[in-house]
Parts: C-alpha cells; structure tokens; sequence
C-alpha cells in the first residue's frame, strides 16, 4: 500500500493511492477541518443474503426504532420456500426498508468462476431485479466488497472487476461497505460485540477513514439476528449509536454518490 500525504494549508488530507489487489480511484476528501462535536455522522446499515431466518426480526426492528435500513437480497433464497417469500413481501411493505440487489445466484457460493463470466454476472443481476420487482438499482456483488460511483472505483480483489463495470455501465450503482460486523458461518452469532462495534463505527467516522467522509456503510447478514428483538445486538447497537446525538440513519439512495 502506498501512502501519499496532501499537505493543504496546516490541515493534512489523506488520499490513499491503493495498488496490487485492492484499486481505488476517488475524489480528494475536502480538506476543511471538521469538528467532530459539531459534525452530523450518517449511517448506512445494510443486511446482505435474505430473506433468510432473522429477516423478520430486522423488519420488526427498523419499525419499532424508526430507521432507515437497505437490505441486498438474493432470488434464489426468496423463492426457497412460502416463508422466505412472505419475509420478502414484510421488506417490500416496510416503508424504512430500500431493497438492493444481491444477485439471483448468490453465485452459488462459487465466486472465482462466477465473475470468470460478467456477462453471466449481469444476466444473473438482471433476473434478480426483474424477477423480485427491485425499484432501486442498487447492487453489491457476492462475496465482493466492491464499489462503482460516478467518482469511486474500489476492487478488494481482482475477480470481479469486469463484472462490477459492466453493473455500472447498466445503470446499476454497486456499493461495497466501510465496516463489516462477522458473524460465525455455523451458527450467524456476531463476533463482535456491541461495544466493539460502537466504538469502531466512532472511530472511522472520526478519523475520516471511509469512503465519504462522515458517512458510513455497515455489512451485516440477516441470519445474524435470530433473537428475540428486545433481546437482540442489533437493537444494542441501534441504541447505543443513537444515544450519541448526532448520529443519524439513511437509505444508501441517498449516499452521496458524486
């Protein structure tokens, strides 16, 4: 990674120069000093995978809380079953959930021979929108943190790239994220606790290390949250980041994407 510092008056703005397998080309961050205590920070919570067990418990809890969320779903999980299709229809009638496109496939979990083909990529996006009725064109890649706005080009890997332009070249804008909360593959448990997650989330956005400044994009899956909502980290962690003051949540419609 290499690292050049931009001195603009006494106030230094990083631009990160980013080579090898992860690429980033975007517009330099202002370099306006900020105050944090003055400073309204944006959050863009984002649950990728469903509808998949712990979709309902996030479709009570965006209601119950007031907040904006997007949620990035996939055909094939939506059409597993009834259940799986009456958690779609909740995310559709809920008015503080943006629906965005997972892809159709997920592909199939196969992801170096999935982007092999971005034709394949797109057709399979394609279905997706058009099967589920998405509105939005808003895209993340499987198994890709990846992003194409009209000034932001960021490539985690390689595999992939080809796909993402040509998502974006069809209108779609494809959105990566800032800070991912892991979770356990066996069993959906949170690896990060709420505290960890709080106080990472406040140093980001203070440090000014996301990819717009004052604004961040939170991963996390639907099969995280299977507890009962009061019970839930998600509702921990809504409340502990509300509690701030100034922070507040948004649909990623209306992430500045310019």
């Amino acid at each position: 990674m290499v690292l050049n510092k931009i001195i603009t008056g006494i106030f230094p703005v990083l631009l990160f120069c980013i080579t090898g397998q992860l690429s980033l080309t975007c517009a330099a961050p202002s370099s306006e000093k900020h105050s944090n205590a003055d400073t309204t920070f944006t959050i863009y919570l984002s649950f990728d995978d469903g509808p998949l067990e712990g979709s309902e418990d996030i479709n009570d809890a965006v209601k119950k809380e007031d907040i904006k969320v997007n949620v990035f779903v996939v055909g094939a999980h939506t059409l597993s079953s009834s259940r799986m299709g009456r958690y779609y229809l909740m995310y559709e009638e809920n008015p503080f959930i943006e629906i965005g496109n997972h892809s159709y496939t997920h592909a199939r979990d196969h992801y170096k021979e999935y982007y092999e083909k971005p034709d394949s990529v797109l057709a399979d996006f394609k279905r997706n929108q058009s099967i589920l009725d998405i509105r939005a064109k808003l895209a993340r890649l499987p198994g890709r943190n990846m992003w194409r706005l009209k000034d932001t080009s960021i490539n985690d890997v390689s595999s992939g790239k080809e796909a993402a332009d040509l998502l974006f070249r069809n209108g779609f804008l494809v959105f990566g994220w800032d800070i991912e909360w892991q979770h356990s593959g066996e069993t959906g448990v949170p690896i990060q606790s709420v505290n960890e997650m709080a106080a990472l989330i406040d140093k980001k956005l203070r440090e000014g290390k996301t990819v717009r400044r004052n604004h961040l994009v939170l991963l996390a899956h639907d099969q995280m949250f299977r507890n009962g909502w009061e019970e839930s980290e998600l509702k921990q962690l809504i409340n502990k980041l509300k509690a701030k003051g100034n922070y507040r949540f948004e649909h990623l419609s209306n992430y500045p994407a310019d």
